[in-house]
């Protein structure tokens, strides 16, 4: 099924800190390094070996239960978990995803830190249950089925699934109030001060992506249209601002309607990059805004929406044509693959989507966004499912968390890969791709450390290896190769929940994706999501024993 009409994807449906100088060199000097990658072609199949040293279980500084495994010297506190208060006394949403720091700032003697985090829920039974903030995109309930069509017969989507003969009966009609949004987080002299809710009545935000001015731009991916059943169109980015109140909950329209991922803004330039998750119908984006003052507010006043086209094969470990490359090649990359990329523009970035059969990878039939239509119609480059997406240091790391082919040889069925986009050439280059879920299992957000070190959240479900079952964070060596930091250890009990003050469920959440990582200016702490149960954790130890 295409991923944004999938219902049961993840329960779909029921300033950032300017660094300085010296911050800055830091980075470049461990991003550098890549640059004696491993060798060209082929994929990662073993495990690198962590700078940081062997894993085993460490107790949360806050709860006392043992949620992560880590290396000898790193502790944690948990925060934020599902069901907690926050400062309105209504409880933490659930399914917590995407997250930047975007403000630091001195308040007396004081260091404060502004977190904004996404929730990436679907449809609520009630409005009490949806993210309370001083602005909302849509509040009234939806209630019935979309139709789309194909060849003149219907196709019908709900909240059962997606029903395509025409004699099959109707799927559930979808019922409820849109929940997603964000919350923002308030971290003082790195102790836990509270959250409040700073975005609401939005669908699926996934990822987005911090602003060299302080914002967080959070993404919906969905193309859902519930224009006809009581709500309104989702697939929108929203702009989130450090101070809740001023956040208008208005879509970006201009960046376009599509199965939003994450973005990355270059601070040179003022461009956003974008990327797209929609299995093997997805184009990689960018906006050029028409005004270039870099405040909340100015991506709101119209831009030029443009898609990627590979224009030379640099290097490709199998050959192939232009067309291919940008039909299929980025589905099924090696390690050292380089490309130059052109830009086309998009006529029409709020454009409808348009039902496609046939495309790459066994996908017989999907729902291809308006604007990616748009582009692949023109020959522009397909990726399989974009994901995370950084900026450091004039380059982009974005991930595509599905690159590869699987047991039956479908490309863009695979176990994901790394790309890094150089802004002054416009070179792609394949720095990591996995050829085993025991190298990388689907890794989907990634960051980088204020030291230049790349890391990644795995989203592949309880990945296997010598620490047990577990998802993962994932550490790339300067060489671009794969090794485990941090492992998933929750197995919650009841009886220590209760004790702890928790009001999530009991079970294994080893398959509980790592979402959200993002580093503080300083470096000292790494913060990470668990969607589910949903809670936020801040990571502290001796970063210096390797390149994170």
């Amino acid at each position: 099924m295409p991923q944004q009409f999938s219902p049961r994807r993840r329960q779909l449906l029921q300033g950032s800190v300017a660094l300085a100088a010296g911050g800055l060199a830091r980075i470049r000097g461990g991003l550098q390094g890549r640059h004696a990658m491993a060798a060209p072609g082929g994929k990662q199949l073993l495990t690198a070996v962590s700078p940081y040293g062997a894993l085993a279980p460490v107790n949360d500084l806050s709860t006392g239960l043992p949620l992560l495994q880590l290396p000898a010297g790193f502790s944690y506190r948990s925060y934020g978990w599902s069901g907690d208060a926050m400062d309105d006394g209504r409880p933490t949403p659930n399914a917590h995803d995407g997250m930047a720091v975007v403000g630091a700032r001195r308040v007396g003697r004081s260091s404060e830190l502004l977190l904004v985090r996404n929730h990436e829920r679907g449809l609520v039974a009630t409005p009490a249950e949806a993210i309370a903030a001083p602005h909302v995109y849509a509040d009234k309930p939806v209630k019935g089925i979309i139709t789309a069509f194909y060849a003149g017969l219907p196709i019908r989507i709900g909240a059962s699934g997606v029903v395509t003969n025409p004699a099959a009966p109707a799927p559930t009609p979808f019922s409820g109030y849109v929940a997603g949004g964000t919350s923002t987080l308030l971290m003082r002299d790195n102790q836990w001060v509270g959250a409040r809710g700073s975005l609401g009545g939005t669908l699926g935000n996934c990822a987005g992506g911090p602003t060299p001015w302080g914002s967080w731009l959070s993404c919906e991916e969905t193309i859902y249209d519930f224009s006809g059943i009581g709500g309104r169109k989702h697939g929108y980015v929203f702009e989130v601002h450090s101070e809740p109140a001023h956040t208008s909950a208005e879509p970006i329209v201009g960046m376009g309607r599509f199965v939003h991922e994450a973005v990355a803004v270059d601070p040179a330039s003022g461009h956003v990059y974008l990327t797209e998750d929609n299995r093997n119908i997805s184009a990689l984006y960018r906006y050029l805004p028409q005004d270039s003052s870099g405040q909340p507010g100015s991506l709101h006043r119209g831009g030029r929406l443009q898609a990627a086209r590979i224009r030379a094969l640099l290097r490709k470990a199998v050959p192939a044509t232009l067309a291919q490359a940008n039909d299929v090649g980025l589905l099924d990359p090696q390690i050292g693959d380089e490309y130059e990329l052109e830009w086309v523009d998009i006529a029409d970035p709020d454009a409808d989507p348009v039902v496609v059969v046939g495309q790459p990878g066994g996908v017989s039939l999907g729902f291809a966004a308006g604007p990616t239509h748009q582009a692949l119609s023109q020959g522009c480059a397909r990726m399989s499912r974009g994901e995370g997406i950084w900026h450091a240091a004039g380059k982009l790391y974005i991930v595509d968390t599905a690159a590869g082919v699987d047991r039956n040889n479908r490309p863009g069925q695979g176990e994901g890969a790394v790309w890094e986009l150089s802004l002054a050439t416009m070179r792609l280059r394949a720095i990591f791709v996995s050829g085993d879920a025991s190298v990388g299992n689907n890794p989907d957000n990634v960051t980088v450390s204020p030291r230049g070190g790349i890391l990644l959240c795995e989203d592949g479900g309880a990945s296997a290896d010598g620490y047990g079952s577990g998802s993962r964070l994932l550490g790339l060596s300067p060489a671009g190769a794969a090794y485990i930091f941090c492992k998933n250890h929750l197995l919650l009990e009841a009886g220590p929940l209760q004790a702890a003050g928790k009001q999530v469920a009991a079970g294994s959440y080893l398959d509980s994706e790592f979402c959200g990582a993002c580093f503080d200016p300083s470096g000292r702490l790494l913060f990470v999501n668990l969607q589910r149960p949903g809670l936020t954790v801040a990571i502290a130890g001796p970063w210096m024993r390797g390149n994170l």
